[in-house]
C-alpha cells in the first residue's frame, strides 16, 4: 500500500485541481496529463452517485458474511471461476486501474459476476494529506456504489490513518451490517498497531457493525461484532518458501 499515485501531487496541486478558477480549456495539456497520471476526475461517475450530506457516495449495508473464499482483484480479472469474493488488500498499483476511464466499465462487468466484493482499499496513510485521504475514501465508496447498482453484493472496506481520518473514513456507511478491514502492515511498528486498535474502537463506536471481516495476520481484538478472519494467502505462501517478511 506504500505505492500510491496520489502522492505525486501536493496539496497546492489538489487545491488548483478543484478550484473553480481552474480552466480545462486554458490548461488542456496540464489537464490531460493529470487525467492520464491519476485517472482522477471522473465526472462521468460522480453525476449519478447517491451522496451523503458530506458529499461522499453512500454504500448500502450488507447483512451477512462471505460464504465463498477470497480472491484479490488482480487475480479476479483473469479468473474463469466466479465462486469468490473479490478483495483489494494488495498494493494500490495493482488495482488503481479501476478508477481509470479506460478500464472502469470493463472491470465492473467482471466484478459483478463474482459472489461479491469488498470495496477497493485505496491507501489512507499518515504521509498523505487529508485531501488525498478523503479522495481515496470517495473513490472506494463510488466504486462500491456502482457495483451495488449493477446488482453486485458489496461489503465496504474501512481504513484509517491518524485520528483526523476518523472524521471522514466512515462517511457514506450505514450503521450495522458487515464491514471489512485488514491487519496488513499494522504489526511492523508499535505506533501502527496502536493506530489500528484505535481505529477498530472508533469503527464500532460510529458504525456498530454486526460482523467485521478481517484480512491478514490474526491478532487479539476485543469487539462486540462477530469477527470473521481471512488469512493473507500470499504471505502464507511466501512463508512456506522460507521468505523473511515484515508484516
Amino acid at each position: 500500500m506504500d505505492n500510491c499515485q496520489l502522492s505525486l501531487f501536493s496539496e497546492r496541486e489538489w487545491t488548483n485541481m478543484i478550484s473553480p478558477s481552474f480552466s480545462r480549456k486554458k490548461n488542456r495539456i496540464e489537464w490531460e496529463l493529470r487525467k492520464s497520471r491519476l485517472g482522477a476526475v471522473r465526472a462521468d461517475l460522480s453525476n449519478n452517485l447517491q451522496l451523503s450530506e458530506e458529499g461522499c457516495p453512500i454504500i448500502k449495508p450488507y447483512w451477512g458474511v462471505p460464504e465463498s473464499p477470497l480472491i484479490d482483484f488482480k487475480e479476479a480479472l483473469s479468473s474463469d471461476n466466479y465462486d469468490y469474493w473479490v478483495h483489494y488488500f494488495i498494493d494500490d498499483i495493482l488495482f488503481e486501474q479501476i478508477w481509470n476511464p479506460r478500464y472502469t466499465e470493463r472491470d465492473i462487468r467482471i466484478l459483478t459476476q463474482f459472489k461479491g466484493m469488498f470495496t477497493p482499499d485505496f491507501t489512507l496513510d499518515p504521509r498523505l494529506s487529508m485531501w488525498q485521504e478523503q479522495f481515496n475514501v470517495f473513490r472506494s465508496r463510488a466504486i462500491g456504489q456502482i457495483v451495488q447498482k449493477r446488482g453486485g453484493n458489496v461489503i465496504p472496506t474501512v481504513g484509517w490513518s491518524f485520528r483526523r481520518s476518523f472524521d471522514y473514513c466512515f462517511v457514506g456507511l450505514s450503521e450495522g451490517g458487515t464491514v471489512a478491514i485488514s491487519t496488513n502492515g499494522v504489526l511492523c511498528k508499535f505506533v501502527s498497531l496502536r493506530m489500528f486498535m484505535e481505529g477498530v474502537f472508533e469503527l464500532e463506536r460510529q458504525l456498530h457493525p454486526e460482523v467485521i471481516c478481517i484480512y491478514g495476520n490474526k491478532i487479539e481484538l476485543k469487539t462486540k461484532a462477530r469477527q470473521i478472519w481471512f488469512p493473507n494467502i500470499r504471505l502464507t505462501h511466501l512463508r512456506k518458501l522460507g521468505k523473511k517478511l515484515i508484516v
